[in-house]
């Protein structure tokens, strides 16, 4: 490694390998039209070096991780947070083709620091847990997680729509900044992340489509769980519980897979339109209350 501590190295660090008749090794991967990479316990990284020192016999190599190689740092910065050391075995050769053996007496171990934390990290992490706590200190005292504003002085339920929305867009923006701290990925949201956002999304809009004022006034507030799993008479709603169920499985799935794999989970079709059929359930039964609400357009007798 470049560091203070030659065995100490994080990702996105450079290393220098020592390559015996480095000169040979040249000759032979222009032979095969081939480049010659960095192997990590054996197994070809793809990374190419970005210097070639024929004279000192040295190869400088980038530690990048990238969608080619993911699969291999997966064992490495596996669990950052509370497993913060790995080691681990590097060395050359030629793409395709095998490691190149160590020489007697030579270092090829690498103690890796998954998460490098310095004032830029420090910021980040503060800057998120202060949205954190602002999101739910303005959920609690506004009215944006609420079916509407409060009437005759009565603050309304929770919307399940809006909870579920402001769910997503919180574990994906956390998601996102942890990914890019340790990997320095910039582009690590799935596509299927974007369906289940848009699902919520659109939840949402139909469901305020769906809200209309009734002559009784709207429902008091019951709390907060209470109110995303009961229906507009207070009691608990088969339909709403699904949607909540399987909003926390799913989510407590993209947490794992952030915090311990460094990976936003690709859901599957047939997961998203699970997602899709709860909601459109949660959607179709406000229909029916909807209509009951209309006023009756015949005169009366």
């Amino acid at each position: 490694g470049v560091n203070a501590d030659p065995r100490q190295v994080y990702l996105g660090d450079w290393v220098v390998v020592s390559v015996c008749h480095l000169d040979a090794l040249v000759r032979d991967a222009e032979a095969q039209q081939q480049s010659i990479t960095l192997f990590i316990e054996g197994l070809d990284t793809g990374v190419e070096p970005s210097g070639i020192d024929i004279e000192s016999g040295t190869l400088t190599f980038e530690l990048t991780r990238d969608a080619k190689n993911k699969h291999i740092w997966r064992q490495f910065l596996y669990d950052p947070l509370f497993d913060p050391d790995a080691t681990m075995r590097i060395s050359a050769g030629i793409h395709g083709d095998r490691a190149l053996p160590r020489t007697v007496g030579a270092n090829m171990s690498l103690r890796l620091k998954k998460l490098w934390v310095d004032s830029w990290t420090m910021t980040w992490l503060a800057l998120l847990i202060a949205v954190a706590i602002a999101l739910v200190i303005y959920a609690r005292r506004s009215d944006m997680l609420r079916d509407g504003a409060p009437f005759g002085g009565v603050r309304q339920p929770y919307s399940l729509a809006r909870a579920q929305m402001a769910w997503w867009f919180f574990l994906l923006v956390v998601g996102y900044v942890f990914i890019w701290l340790v990997t320095g990925e910039a582009d690590s949201i799935a596509p299927s992340l974007l369906g289940l956002v848009g699902i919520s999304a659109a939840t949402a809009l139909a469901a305020v489509a769906m809200t209309s004022p009734s002559s009784r006034g709207p429902r008091a507030s019951e709390g907060f769980l209470r109110d995303l799993i009961s229906d507009e008479r207070g009691l608990v709603a088969l339909d709403r519980l699904q949607v909540v169920v399987w909003t926390l499985v799913l989510g407590g799935i993209f947490l794992a897979s952030v915090l311990w794999d460094l990976t936003m989970p690709e859901f599957s079709a047939t997961m998203l339109a699970l997602m899709g059929i709860s909601s459109g359930t949660y959607i179709g039964f406000k229909l029916p209350k909807k209509r009951e609400e209309q006023p009756d357009p015949s005169p009366a007798p």
